[in-house]
């Protein structure tokens, strides 16, 4: 296990590193209180971090507002931790939790895009459920916890719904990308362009919504407003269709396929394709899909 990048006292299972830019998603073990070998800082960490907890129930204790708390922590419940707010929370065991830390300036211009009219004063959350929070943090940290490389648009994608989530927390009223109206015919075409020259390489979020010439957030919504399809899907779907005509007509060796399509390796696209397609590229190639 490595040092979480969110919380330097934590032990990370795995972690997204610096691959989202304006945040960072863990599975981490949070030591129970008076057993850590690193001391946790006496500050919040810079970043509004989501926690998870996965495991089996555990005893919280923490301060809030001059005020000893403790809470029976269940797995599924949440809390959020604004940037730069130390709660000094004490775990009475072991824990394993999930981690989302985002960088409060895109936050705020995340919340600006989406329609707000003043500032995000995100406020400490404890002892909270909340579903989509839940499946979107498993999704993300399983995306760096599985084996091959993470699908980095997906990733993106998947921090945008959950950072919704804490803006609805904070009561900034709309979800980012709220506005009416897809893509313009021009500016969709030029995206669909892109992502057709690009199949090889890492398409990125920010990518696209530079060649639409929009923000990440109305990119998202805008996009699949005109095409009916999420960006990560869309992507997918075209590396698929590009790796499905090179196995049927011609004899390419799979590896170099995948690879040419945008896929990390056989492997990568022989799961991606069972998923999408319930075949393999073995099974189109002879025939038999």
């Amino acid at each position: 296990m490595s040092v979480s990048h969110i919380k330097p006292h934590l032990r990370c299972l795995h972690s997204s590193g610096g691959d989202l830019g304006h945040a960072v998603a863990e599975r981490a073990v949070e030591r129970a209180a008076g057993t850590s070998d690193v001391t946790p800082a006496p500050v919040g960490p810079p970043v509004h971090v989501l926690v998870v907890h996965t495991g089996r129930p555990a005893d919280l204790r923490w301060s809030a507002d001059g005020t000893a708390r403790r809470e029976r922590f269940h797995a599924g419940e949440a809390l959020i931790n604004p940037a730069g707010w130390a709660a000094r929370p004490r775990w009475r065991d072991d824990v394993e939790l999930m981690l989302l830390g985002i960088d409060p300036v895109w936050l705020e211009k995340l919340a600006v895009e989406g329609g707000a009219s003043g500032p995000v004063e995100l406020a400490p959350h404890f002892h909270f459920t909340d579903p989509l929070l839940r499946l979107l943090l498993e999704r993300l940290v399983d995306e760096y916890g599985s084996p091959g490389p993470a699908d980095t648009l997906y990733a993106q994608s998947l921090v945008q719904a959950a950072a919704a989530v804490v803006l609805r927390l904070a009561g900034q009223g709309r979800a980012p990308g709220a506005r009416a109206g897809g893509l313009s015919p021009r500016r969709l075409a030029e995206v669909v362009d892109f992502v057709h020259a690009n199949l090889a390489g890492k398409v990125t979020l920010a990518e696209l919504a530079a060649v639409a010439g929009v923000s990440e957030s109305h990119f998202t919504r805008a996009f699949r407003e005109s095409t009916g399809e999420s960006p990560h899907r869309y992507v997918t779907l075209r590396r698929l269709d590009h790796a499905r005509r090179q196995l049927t007509r011609t004899d390419r060796p799979i590896a170099d396929i995948a690879t040419e399509s945008g896929f990390a390796d056989q492997s990568h696209l022989t799961r991606t394709m069972r998923r999408y397609e319930g075949a393999t590229p073995r099974m189109l190639r002879d025939g038999s899909a």
